[in-house]
């Protein structure tokens, strides 16, 4: 079988979950919740169903919303087997890219208000999540929500993209603080309190004989 990528998969699966999708729903959910952990520019989303449609994994379908064209699409027997062969495959490892901590990492480089607009951008992050989840907490506990049948899963990712957030939110008042106190601090103060960080934070960790062998 042709390998499919990860957004085509993603795709595939959210035609399986209904019977027909127009391209402007798909790249509604796409944009509502999973631009958060698979984002993807709405462009390519339209290229992929195109491809899709091409390789016979979806079949296309076009009618009218009064004179407006309306182009439509369902998974294929096919597109079915794909998702399967997908699902049973291991996922690749979760990664992360977040440009503020890099520039974080760099901070003797850059200027305390550079800083702080990178803590700023990490906190917006963190709200554009929340603020989302607002709107779909309230839509599934209303049971109004586009997927209610599909919940005990949604609130699987909800759990995970909320805490998530919160958890940007708590690290960019801590990392406030620190940089607030660098001016003030001399470098043997600096030093003291980033090992106690280290401490404290180290001291949460699960034991270490429950942590898996890294590979090296």
């Amino acid at each position: 079988m042709r390998r499919t990528s990860t957004t085509a998969n993603a795709i595939l699966g959210l035609l399986a979950l209904r019977p027909s999708w127009s391209t402007w729903e798909l790249a509604k959910q796409l944009r509502r919740n999973m631009r958060f952990f698979w984002p993807r520019a709405e462009s390519r989303i339209y290229e992929e169903v195109k491809r899709l449609h091409e390789r016979q994994l979806a079949d296309r379908q076009r009618s009218y919303v009064g004179r407006r064209p309306r182009t439509s699409y369902s998974i294929t027997p096919e597109g079915r087997r794909q998702v399967r062969a997908w699902l049973e495959q291991p996922p690749r490892p979760t990664s992360l890219e977040c440009e503020p901590l890099l520039r974080v990492m760099l901070a003797d480089l850059a200027e305390p208000q550079e800083l702080h607009v990178c803590l700023g951008q990490v906190r917006a992050d963190a709200n554009a999540i929340l603020d989302v989840g607002l709107v779909v907490a309230g839509e599934y506990l209303a049971g109004t929500a586009p997927f209610q049948d599909d919940v005990h899963a949604r609130a699987l990712v909800f759990d995970f993209l909320s805490h998530h957030a919160l958890m940007l939110l708590a690290w960019a008042d801590r990392a406030e603080a620190a940089i607030g106190s660098w001016p003030t601090s001399s470098p043997m103060e600096r030093e003291r309190a980033a090992l106690e960080t280290i401490r404290a934070v180290r001291a949460a960790y699960p034991p270490p004989e429950t942590l898996p062998t890294a590979p090296h």
